[in-house]
């Protein structure tokens, strides 16, 4: 596997083009070689607690002991913090061992010689591992790196530190890029279909509001649950973009059943859109383009998107509210909740998560914590929306709290656009 080297100018280590020079050759010969991956993301916090000379000498420290460690495998620098040993062919037993010898290294200190001192570091890399088919892409690659050292999967699958990137991850990897390929081409060609749940309004016993939520279907008719699309688009950068669609097909969906009694429809917004600079331009005109007035809208936002930018944030609530288009606060109780300041901002409706509820049935503590909650709100002039209601019980329980709203599975599922039409047929049929 010897190509033209270049090496990395900090560590000499073979570098990125030289890793996958090699790997080209290794795979030209038809070799099923064995990856290993290390991986800090402790070096700022290094570089800051030290200084940048400490860290730079670390990375040669560390680099050395790689070069050094097996005369089996070859040590790459392949990003700042991303280091690469690439071996021969191997049982999975040998390359288990070969990993956890590696790993012992790690649990000691680094004795880091800068500056006339000695600076004692500890630190645990994410380790991937994995046997590469002589047929693997550059990016293909980088991808099973790139996935196997995220957070949410290194986290739950590694063992000690430790990831072997096999069948089951492999499979996974196929399911996201499959995902996320429907995710792109419905944003493409706008595929997405809107449902619509029912909201019931305490007080005058009727449904006259809705929220409005997601649905992708895939091309060959499967269809994706919105609990897995859309944290992979978060992760993406592409929830923006669908957000923006829902806004575009709910205002279209308004603009063509005026008979309907739904007064409000809302719509869940994120930060980004919010502090993006045309934000009230493009929802003016959408109103504007399907005759619609800005009251019969309603924007869902969490406290993490008020966090993003208050000051200016408010600002744009303020604005909207002024012209009809008033705010909920959604997933109060999960976690992010702050009072001091929902208090500050013009929020007409607080939208009590399903896991704040769930404390009514488990203690008098939890029951009383949310009529507390209840009083407070309704003392500063909001309105209460209960989600999560399934259950008769529920829903009577949330009546006499005074929820002035009731979304849930109890009352109803969300809608197609037809079945939303014939629910409230069929309601004004039974009223």
């Amino acid at each position: 596997m010897e190509n033209m080297l270049t090496y990395d100018s900090l560590t000499h280590l073979r570098d990125r083009v030289t890793f996958f020079a090699d790997k080209k050759t290794a795979a030209g010969m038809g070799m099923h070689v064995h990856l290993v991956m290390l991986q800090t993301f402790a070096l700022p916090g290094i570089n800051h607690k030290y200084n940048i000379q400490v860290g730079d000498q670390f990375l040669r420290d560390m680099s050395a002991f790689l070069d050094s460690f097996s005369l089996d495998y070859k040590a790459y620098r392949f990003a700042n913090a991303r280091f690469i040993l690439l071996g021969k062919e191997c049982s999975r037993s040998d390359a288990d061992s070969f990993v956890k010898k590696l790993h012992e290294r790690f649990k000691q200190v680094w004795h880091v010689k800068a500056d006339n001192k000695t600076y004692d570091i500890f630190l645990m890399p994410q380790i991937v591992h994995m046997f590469l088919n002589p047929d693997i892409s550059d990016n293909s690659l980088t991808d099973r790196l790139d996935y196997g050292s995220s957070d949410k999967v290194y986290l739950e699958k590694s063992q000690n530190n430790i990831l072997f990137f096999g069948e089951e991850l492999e499979e996974a990897l196929q399911r996201k890029t499959y995902v996320l390929d429907e995710v792109r081409y419905a944003i493409e060609k706008k595929t997405f279909q809107i449902y619509y749940q029912p909201i019931y309004d305490c007080r005058n016993k009727v449904f006259t509001s809705a929220e409005s939520l997601i649905r992708l279907f895939a091309r060959d008719g499967s269809f994706i649950s919105p609990g897995e699309f859309i944290p992979l688009a978060e992760g993406s950068s592409l929830i923006d973009s669908i957000s923006w669609i829902v806004l575009e097909k709910v205002c279209d969906f308004l603009g063509r059943h005026k008979e309907l009694p739904l007064k409000t429809v809302s719509v869940n917004m994120t930060g980004q859109q919010i502090l993006d600079p045309t934000f009230v331009s493009r929802i003016e005109e959408n109103l504007e383009k399907n005759h619609i007035e800005g009251s019969k809208l309603r924007i869902e936002i969490t406290e993490r998107t008020v966090t993003d930018d208050f000051n200016k944030v408010k600002k744009i609530m303020q604005y909207l509210s002024e012209k009809g288009i008033h705010f909920y606060l959604d997933d109060f109780g999960t976690g992010y909740s702050n009072l001091s300041s929902m208090l500050r901002l013009p929020f007409e409706v607080i939208k009590f998560d399903m896991s704040l509820m769930r404390l009514m049935e488990e203690s008098k503590k939890g029951l009383k914590t949310i009529e507390l909650l209840s009083n407070i709100m309704h003392e500063n002039s909001y309105l209460i929306v209960s989600e999560g209601i399934e259950t008769a019980e529920q829903a009577e329980q949330a009546y006499e709290l005074q929820m002035d709203r009731i979304q849930g599975f109890f009352f109803s599922k969300p809608l197609s656009e037809m079945q939303l039409i014939e629910f409230f047929e069929n309601f004004d049929k039974s009223s």
